[in-house]
Formats: C-alpha cells, sequence, structure tokens
C-alpha cells in the first residue's frame, strides 16, 4: 500500500482509524501523518456538516465519532 494513496483518502483506503493503526505497512510516523490528514479531512466534513451540507448518504454522527477515535489513536501514537 502507497503512503499517498493513504494520504490522499484514508476512509476509503482503511475504513476505520482501528484498521490503519493495526496495519503493518506503515510506521509509526507515516499513520501520525495518516491520522493528521485524516483529522483534517473529518474537521471540514464536520464543517461541511455545519452548514447544512451533508452528503446524502452521510450518517449524523458518524464524522464526529471517527473524529474522536482518530484523535485518541493521536494520542497514543505520540512519540
Amino acid at each position: 500500500m502507497k503512503l499517498q494513496q493513504a494520504m490522499k483518502n484514508p476512509m476509503r483506503t482503511f475504513g476505520t482509524p482501528e484498521v490503519l493503526e493495526a496495519s503493518a505497512d506503515f510506521a509509526v510516523a507515516e499513520k501520525r501523518a495518516i491520522l493528521l490528514q485524516w483529522k483534517d479531512q473529518l474537521h471540514q466534513l464536520l464543517t461541511a456538516d455545519d452548514e447544512n451540507m451533508l452528503r446524502a448518504n452521510a450518517i449524523p454522527g458518524a464524522n464526529a465519532d471517527c473524529l474522536t477515535r482518530v484523535t485518541n489513536m493521536l494520542t497514543r501514537l505520540a512519540p
């Protein structure tokens, strides 16, 4: 698996933050970089949700839950 692909769309690449954490394909520093990108993307999605720009297939609260899990994982992987 390529880092560039994972950075572009972590949600599509891994599905959940836990899958990324368990992956042996990336070093801890790379996982942190991917998680930071994922966190940024989730913040953007939450902003869109707040502005009533929900995607048609969006599950209410899913982005906030995922953001919490990503943030917790970043804490666990802190150097």
